[in-house]
């Protein structure tokens, strides 16, 4: 990891943090609104305690899926995900980020499934980075959430290595975009791209 700098200013950047919170957002808001009607035809109308009890219920409920969908995108609002001449930089927050240099890579591709088992044609996508000689348990605890270790299935690509998943709606917004730049600045280190059984991908290794 590289520490105290900042992607190169021609670096392939994706806010996905800001694309969320800017999909995500009026969501929350339309939910605290709803939590709100009850509590306000409660007064409106003049409705009794029976009423009343079941608005503060629902305020309660409604609110607080608001407000933890608000936190939740607030918090990762400055994401991203970039690539430059020096390696990949994955930015969750001020105490979640890492870059990998593409020095210290031997390998770099994607592994993909469908989502779901319909015919949206919508994917789950992780960029998969392997270093050289192998990965070891990573100290370093920006790293330690990218670490996995799972029987890859392609030759050339370890089973001890790391993975940034990227959730559904980067791929739906950035398309090829993105797997085009990490392509392009891997060069001879890609390994391509591998479909990979349903449910490889974990929740857990999701970059947001």
């Amino acid at each position: 990891m590289l520490s105290g700098r900042t992607p190169a200013p021609d670096a392939t950047m994706f806010r996905f943090g800001k694309q969320r919170m800017r999909r995500t957002m009026p969501g929350a808001v339309a939910g605290l609104a709803l939590a709100l009607s009850m509590p306000v035809a409660c007064l409106v109308y003049g409705y009794g305690v029976g009423t009343w009890v079941f608005a503060v219920i629902w305020f309660l409920v409604c609110g607080t899926v608001a407000v933890f969908m608000a936190w939740a995108v607030w918090s990762d609002r400055d994401a991203y995900l970039a690539f430059d001449a020096t390696g990949v930089w994955w930015w969750r927050n001020k105490t979640s980020h890492a870059v990998i240099a593409w020095d210290s890579l031997d390998a770099v591709g994607l592994f993909w499934c469908p989502q779901g088992t319909g015919n949206s044609g919508h994917r789950l996508v992780s960029l998969e980075l392997c270093p050289t000689g192998g990965v070891q348990e990573p100290q370093d605890p920006a790293l330690a959430p990218l670490f996995i270790e799972e029987q890859s299935g392609v030759a050339g690509v370890p089973d001890r290595r790391y993975r940034i998943g990227l959730p559904v709606f980067v791929i739906r917004h950035y398309g090829g975009a993105l797997i085009e730049a990490a392509r392009s600045r891997a060069a001879h280190r890609w390994f391509g791209e591998h479909e990979r059984p349903a449910g490889y991908l974990r929740a857990q290794d999701l970059i947001s």
